[in-house]
């Protein structure tokens, strides 16, 4: 492994050092084949976490496949001992048996450590990853083949995929062995905060074996979309109790009637988690308010977008639900690919204050279904030119594809939609974030910029490619 590589595990080893001792649930998932009478590690994730896993111990074993997961706890080895073996004797004994990770000849293994991992910041989570690679999978992997062996197995799958997806493995990811290793946050904001009236009790949990003075909450108060106070309660500030593995730290400060709360969980000077907390009873928002009279709670838009109450019929029900949260952001917006004299036109474009274009597709399924990107490109092609040719070149224009998916489930996709389409995705992740958003007052046009910052270099790409 070159320097370059090893400072890289270095440096997710004293990232997450501060907060080390809060991981007292480690648990391995792992997808491995047997070839010419060895066991080699393709596929493998360490979760760190501050609570039990919700991850079957299970063991699948076929004539070529061994799969499963296992508590940390029964490997004997600290995380660090086991990437060494890893590293160093390039094998590992596990309680499933011994796994050798595959290099190849003239080829180092490589590690890449991602500090802020974009799935954790869509959710509003620190979610440190580090990732080591191997040699390429191709030799390894028979399709359809292993698919055809789970389904016979005593405990059938219907293919390779639906086996890792149970494994939260994500899926047939890349194209080298790898073992990634996913530190999660250590403190929470309590989404059950209270926020009555005049005053506000924002609290955090926090794994039990932190040192409670250490940790913080942050807060921004907001008012008509402004920011009219910031500020942080320290931990010796807060009341703390114990709650089953966690402990709960209360705050108090008093805000003006009506005022949402931006909140932020700290530990060791270190940003764990942010939400949004507002009386439930006032909003700042008038377009969920009114939302609001028709759908109580949200309840109908929730259902459409994340299947909360039963499974969605009808995909239409989905862009319904996208639609419904745009304008609750500030955007205006028309469903005009909603009936089937326009089915040939985007599911929905929506404009900011200032004229901007999201140009929107919608989704259910992965992001290629149903020609979904092509005609995402070329709507928004179509759209460019007219408002070109009409003296509107000035105004920017985003293409967007939103799917119900989370962005582990369609991350085979996201490299051609992102990088090679400039295609800004939206996921179940994200639109769990937004739809939180709307309790503050919406600015459709700050909104717009933070994706177009996002999506800038591949929006670039985008137009490069259209010509």
């Amino acid at each position: 492994m070159s320097p370059h590589d090893t400072d890289q595990i270095e440096k997710f080893f004293s990232t997450i050092d501060p907060w080390i001792k809060a991981y007292s649930n480690i648990g391995l998932s792992y997808f491995a084949v047997r070839k010419d009478d060895e066991t080699y590690l393709l596929q493998a994730r360490i979760f760190l976490n501050t609570a039990p896993s919700s991850i079957s111990t299970i063991r699948v074993e076929t004539a070529s496949i061994l799969a499963g997961h296992f508590s940390f706890s029964e490997l004997g080895l600290s995380v660090r001992d086991f990437v060494n073996e890893i590293v160093g004797a390039g094998s590992v004994t596990t309680p499933h048996g011994k796994f050798i990770f595959p290099t190849e000849d003239k080829r180092d293994l490589s590690a890449y450590f991602e500090p802020f991992h974009q799935e954790g910041i869509s959710a509003g989570n620190r979610l440190s990853v580090l990732t080591i690679s191997g040699a390429r999978k191709y030799p390894f992997v028979e399709l359809p083949k292993f698919d055809w062996e789970l389904k016979a197995a005593p405990q059938p799958f219907d293919s390779l995929d639906e086996l890792l997806t149970l494994l939260v493995l994500g899926g047939k990811r890349s194209d080298s062995a790898s073992l990634e290793i996913v530190a999660y946050n250590v403190a929470t904001i309590n989404f059950n905060s209270i926020v009555s009236g005049a005053e506000a009790k924002p609290s955090v949990f926090l794994a039990k074996s932190l040192d409670s003075n250490k940790c913080q909450i942050g807060y921004r108060v907001f008012m008509h979309g402004k920011v009219v106070t910031r500020g942080a309660i320290p931990g010796d500030n807060l009341n703390w109790t114990l709650q089953e593995s966690l402990l709960k730290g209360e705050g108090w400060l008093g805000i003006p009637q009506g005022a949402v709360l931006h909140c932020v969980a700290s530990y060791d000077g270190f940003a764990q988690h942010q939400y949004w907390i507002a009386d439930p009873t006032h909003s700042q928002n008038p377009r969920r308010v009114s939302l609001e009279a028709s759908d109580e709670k949200l309840e109908i838009l929730r259902d459409y977008l994340f299947e909360e109450q039963k499974p969605r019929k009808n995909a239409r029900d989905f862009e319904f639900g996208v639609a419904w949260l745009t304008w609750m952001l500030g955007f205006s917006i028309t469903q005009v690919g909603g009936t089937a004299r326009s089915s040939d036109a985007p599911d929905i474009l929506a404009t900011t204050p200032q004229g901007n274009f999201l140009v929107v597709e919608c989704t259910t399924g992965l992001l290629k279904a149903e020609n979904k990107l092509a005609n995402l490109i070329d709507r928004t092609e179509a759209i460019r030119k007219r408002l070109a040719s009409s003296g509107n070149s000035h105004l920017k224009l985003l293409p967007v594809i939103v799917t119900a998916k989370t962005k582990e489930e369609i991350k085979a996709d996201l490299e051609q939609a992102q990088k090679k389409l400039g295609v800004l995705v939206v996921t179940r992740e994200t639109l769990m974030d937004l739809l939180q958003q709307t309790i503050a007052f919406p600015d459709a046009e700050a909104i717009f910029m933070r994706a177009w910052n996002e999506a800038q270099p591949r929006a670039d790409s985008f137009s490069a490619l259209a010509g």
